[in-house]
């Protein structure tokens, strides 16, 4: 680009040096660094089209890459800036050619340092998209004025590491578990210290490629350290080598090679992890680990807790049967495998709320997996993750739930899910600023998962940070375009600002993805109704009553919300009376769901209220928006 670094189009402020783009006075927008770096080639070239080819070439550097990536960096510009694909405010499409910038583009010579923009507050005005929670309830969120700067992250000094997936040498067909596996393991050995925040799995594992280029992952991930590695397979040997590299130099700082038969792979990803963490100085703060997550060291129950592993961030109905048949496969073969007990758990409490499992069907089997888990390791912190959720959704167990997140979360600190199921919590009982808290350390530790980037713009919009939010539930869509949540997200934000039809179009593309979610059906169905569509709001209706006969169950939380958006108030209670007995997990949501502003002053409601023995709420003067 120009010698220049800061500059100034239309109301955007663009900082080459410290790669933020602000609009106005306001915080940094969220851009991943590929479409930071289109928009920065763009603007470098604004007199002229700038061909894909250009692009691809200039910002994944002769990577092979399709051109659906440079579409979506292109689409997250867009996003980021408050156009669409129709408009050319700033990004003109040259069909067939290329982009062009054609906003008027000047030298901003009276650009506000960083630092001191940081102490400004955000601007108000923004959208707010929704409570867009774990349990995916209609909870929607005022589109408030934000009050203050979004607090740091409780551990902002801890270095951040990422661990990716190992790459295979040999020509051969890949053992994509195996490199799962490796970097899995390490993942789990580190992850314990206090010293580090280490990435996720599901965050890392989204680089697993061939010509991955560890520092632009590392700088992706927002990590300070990377680890990468290779694997190679010669006669009956398997080669290992491995490197711990600087992300802001490339300095390695260590690196090692390691030669094992495939029955002692265990052997070797536990004297890598050793190896590693002495590079690292952890060993002061780290608890006594295994090599493998499976003590008995059974190669084949391993694979089959990483399939099953690699099922879990993505809930739907039909992954999270393959999970808990994957995980049993691991418990078939080895029955002491306390993380595929633990897995089983999730999969099990997240078949309950994204697949419609009946409760009392599932949620005992999933409190028989983490009890089985927790006996064999007391201190997994997975299974106590998995218990605070099962404290959480079935036994309504508000006290019980925190303590067993808070226990998750000292034996591992960098542990995202227990920190976004914390902060759902949190949220649920009207704590919203320690929710907020939570939230924003659960996408540090997990940055590029859309499932906890949803989740969390939920929790921080609810603390009155709405453009953080904006940005947090606008990073999913750029992971993923298709993640169901996340439309689900978009769709309640359109409703907000009375949208029926775009909502409309989200919901029922949601729809399809979410294998007929009942969330999804539920928010269809008001959606039809506020637009005035009556007889297909009675279709969904019917819809989901068909779907129960067939199923056996449909949570009556769901139905009685598009009844109440009918106009039938009684049969609305009578529904809510059914969810009770069913041990519906959304009824969880009484006291922050704006879905039943009517029906608060219904005596019915109220006495259901009390039964749920909701904690005070420290949070219930705050705004609520109608959904």
């Amino acid at each position: 680009m120009a010698s220049a670094r800061h500059y100034r189009f239309g109301s955007f402020r663009l900082d080459t040096q410290t790669r933020e783009l602000r609009d106005g006075d306001g915080p940094p927008i969220a851009l991943t660094a590929k479409a930071f770096d289109t928009l920065c080639t763009l603007i470098a070239h604004r007199d002229r089209i700038v061909t894909k080819d250009e692009l691809l070439e200039a910002v994944w550097a002769g990577r092979v890459v399709e051109e659906n990536n440079l579409t979506q960096a292109v689409a997250a510009l867009r996003r980021a800036l408050g156009t669409n694909a129709g408009e050319h405010r700033y990004i003109l499409t040259v069909p067939g050619h290329g982009y062009r910038f054609v906003a008027e583009v000047r030298d901003d010579a009276e650009a506000v340092p960083p630092a001191a923009q940081a102490t400004r507050p955000a601007r108000p005005g923004a959208i707010v998209f929704g409570a867009m929670l774990f349990a995916l309830a209609l909870a929607g969120v005022a589109a408030w004025q934000l009050r203050k700067p979004a607090p740091a992250p409780a551990h902002a000094q801890a270095a951040a590491l990422a661990v990716l997936p190992f790459r295979p040498l040999s020509t051969g067909p890949r053992d994509e578990l195996l490199e799962l596996g490796m970097a899995d393991t390490l993942i789990t050995r580190i992850s314990s210290s206090t010293h580090l925040r280490v990435r996720s799995l599901a965050s890392s594992q989204q680089f697993a490629g061939l010509k991955q280029d560890p520092l632009e992952a590392g700088r992706d991930l927002g990590a300070d350290y990377i680890v990468e590695g290779t694997i190679q397979r010669n006669g009956g040997r398997v080669r290992i080598t491995s490197r711990l590299l600087s992300v802001r130099d490339g300095m390695a700082l260590w690196s090692g090679t390691f030669d094992e038969t495939p029955d002692r792979i265990f052997t070797l990803q536990d004297s890598i992890a050793e190896s590693m963490t002495k590079a690292l100085q952890l060993n002061a703060n780290m608890r006594a680990s295994r090599a493998s997550p499976c003590d008995g060291a059974d190669a084949e129950a391993y694979r089959a807790y990483l399939a099953g592993r690699y099922q879990l961030d993505r809930p739907s109905r039909s992954r999270m049967r393959a999970s808990i048949a994957a995980f049993q496969r691991a418990i078939d073969r080895d029955p002491t495998c306390a993380r595929a007990y633990a897995g089983m758990a999730y999969a099990y409490r997240a078949l309950a709320i994204t697949g419609d499992e009946a409760p009392r069907k599932a949620f005992p089997l999933a409190k028989a997996a983490v009890q089985r888990a927790l006996a064999i390791d007391p201190e997994l912190a997975e299974a106590h993750s998995s218990l605070g959720f099962i404290r959480f959704w079935y036994d309504w167990d508000w006290a019980g739930s925190e303590a067993s997140f808070k226990r998750a979360i000292e034996l591992n600190p960098s542990l995202a899910e227990a920190r976004i199921g914390y902060a759902h919590l949190l949220y649920n009982i009207g704590r919203d600023d320690e929710a907020a808290r939570q939230a924003r350390q659960a996408m540090a530790l997990d940055p590029l998962s859309p499932l906890i980037n949803t989740l969390g713009s939920s929790f921080i919009a609810a603390a009155g940070q709405v453009e953080e939010a904006r940005q947090a539930l606008e990073k999913a869509f750029e992971v993923e375009p298709d993640f169901w949540v996340a439309l689900l997200g978009r769709a309640i934000g359109k409703l907000q600002h009375k949208d029926s039809k775009g909502a409309i179009a989200d919901l029922e593309r949601a729809r399809v993805l979410s294998e007929n979610s009942s969330q999804i059906l539920a928010v269809l169905g008001m959606a039809y109704a506020r637009a005035g569509d009556r007889a297909a709001a009675e279709q969904i209706l019917r819809d989901m009553e068909d779907l129960r006969a067939r199923s056996g169950y449909m949570p009556g939380t769901s139905l009685a919300k598009v009844a109440l958006a009918l106009g039938d108030t009684e049969g609305a209670m009578d529904l809510l009376e059914r969810a009770y007995e069913d041990r519906d997990i959304r009824l969880t949501f009484l006291q922050v769901d704006t879905a039943w502003e009517k029906l608060r002053s219904h005596p019915g409601f109220q006495a259901l209220m009390e039964r749920m023995h909701f904690p005070a709420n420290p949070a219930a003067g705050r705004p609520a928006t109608s959904q």
